[in-house]
C-alpha cells in the first residue's frame, strides 16, 4: 500500500524561508565523506577467528583483554624526587 503525501509531509512555507540558498561556488565546494579519511587514519582493524573470540568469552572479553595488554606494555612513569 503506498503512503499517501499530506501537507504535513511537506515542509512549510515559512521553514523554506528559513533556508538559505546556496550558490554554485558552495555546491562546487560541498563534499561528502569529508571525514572518512581522518577515521580511516585514526581506527585500526584486527581481525580474529571466530572460534578463538568465542573461546576468550566474546567481543566485549576480547575488548578487554586487549586494553589490559596495553596497559601492561606501557612504559611506567618515573617517579620524581621531591626538591
Amino acid at each position: 500500500m503506498k503512503r499517501r503525501v499530506t501537507k504535513a509531509d511537506e515542509p512549510s512555507k515559512a521553514s523554506l524561508k528559513e533556508m538559505p540558498e546556496l550558490t554554485a561556488e558552495q555546491l562546487a565546494n560541498a563534499r561528502r565523506n569529508r571525514h572518512v579519511e581522518r577515521a580511516r587514519r585514526s581506527l585500526e582493524i584486527v581481525v580474529l577467528d571466530k572460534k578463538l573470540v568465542k573461546k576468550l568469552g566474546g567481543p566485549t572479553a576480547v575488548h578487554r583483554i586487549l586494553q589490559a595488554l596495553a596497559e601492561s606494555l606501557e612504559r611506567p612513569k618515573k617517579k620524581r624526587r621531591a626538591a
